[in-house]
């Protein structure tokens, strides 16, 4: 018995220590998502378009999202102008253009909610 509660305990103490599987970028990459979504209970919204333009000035990107509502750019660290293309038959609740900043490790979300028909 007590050999199953010390295995049990370090198991435990196992998972619990282990590096957690993540949505991140590889490390040493930077990426931005954008999220679109429509209602209250803020269903995905698939082929939303969005550029993602760096603050400092410079080409944009062009992202769509895909059936999970959601577009990923990677790319260096800093910041970034996310600007969204409202779908037709939807209206945008906020602004079409959102500011975030990336540094490796960590991936901002830009969340675009609109009003669908």
């Amino acid at each position: 018995m007590r050999s199953t509660l010390f295995v049990m305990s370090v198991l435990g103490a196992a998972t619990v220590f282990a590096p957690l599987a993540s949505a991140q970028p590889p490390a040493g990459d930077s990426a931005v998502k954008v999220q679109a979504v429509y209602g209250v209970e803020q269903f995905p919204i698939a082929g939303v378009t969005a550029d993602v333009t760096p603050c400092a000035g410079g080409a944009a990107t062009t992202v769509t999202t895909a059936t999970d509502g959601s577009a990923t750019y990677t790319g260096g660290s800093g910041c970034y102008r996310v600007q969204v293309a409202t779908p037709s038959g939807c209206a945008l609740d906020g602004d079409a253009a959102q500011q975030v900043s990336t540094v490796p490790g960590i991936t901002p979300t830009a969340t675009f909610r609109f009003r669908c028909a």
